[in-house]
């Protein structure tokens, strides 16, 4: 199998960490997507939207990241990370789509803004844009940080393929220079810093 990625991105990195969790053989290729090797036709021909992560596995050729993890954790028969009972299953769907819709839209925007762009030095924070997303922030935090309450991970006491996928902005949204306000959500915190710490994510950790 063959993973094109790239560094910095969180749903790059939720794939990432998924093979080193499932200890995967699988190529890593990096690209770059400044310098346009993503609108080259051969890559284009694997992803048709010109974007990172997708995987190759013989003739097949998957993209999205939440897809690419559970036909990893299957591949890998992981019914641990990913299991195939279907309420087990459907539960932690669920909280896929809720972070790819939802709470990752939020912290995803904030993160852009306040630590993505000055890094790459695409300018300066739109404190309007930030602004404007706290909203969204805010209700989805309270429901992530109710549902937290007295559990270290999402679906039990281990991270498991919700995690990986919900918490894709971890490093980013702890970093100094985030304006993600987590100090108002002690669980969602707490969390995050759990899952800094499980080996297969910190081994894809960014440099900030």
């Amino acid at each position: 199998m063959k993973l094109y990625t790239t560094p910095i991105s969180p749903n790059c990195r939720k794939v990432e960490s998924t093979v080193h969790h499932l200890n995967l053989d699988v190529e890593i290729i990096n690209k770059d997507i400044m310098s346009g090797e993503l609108n080259k036709e051969d890559y284009l021909q694997i992803n048709p939207n010109g974007k990172v992560p997708s995987l190759e596995d013989g003739e097949f050729k998957l993209w999205e990241s939440n897809a690419i993890m559970q036909y990893l954790a299957d591949t890998a028969n992981a019914v641990e990370f990913f299991p195939q009972a279907p309420e087990a299953r459907a539960n932690m769907v669920r909280w896929q789509l809720w972070g790819a819709l939802h709470f990752n839209r939020a912290v995803g925007t904030i993160c852009w803004e306040s630590v993505a762009k000055p890094l790459f030095q695409l300018g300066d924070p739109i404190q309007s844009v930030i602004d404007a997303t706290l909203d969204d922030f805010h209700f989805f935090a309270r429901v992530l940080n109710n549902h937290l309450e007295g559990r270290t991970f999402i679906t039990g006491n281990q991270a498991t393929l919700a995690d990986f996928s919900v918490g894709d902005h971890s490093t980013l949204a702890l970093s100094d220079h985030s304006q993600v306000p987590l100090d108002e959500y002690v669980n969602i915190k707490s969390w995050y810093l759990e899952l800094e710490n499980v080996p297969a994510w910190a081994k894809t950790k960014p440099s900030l």
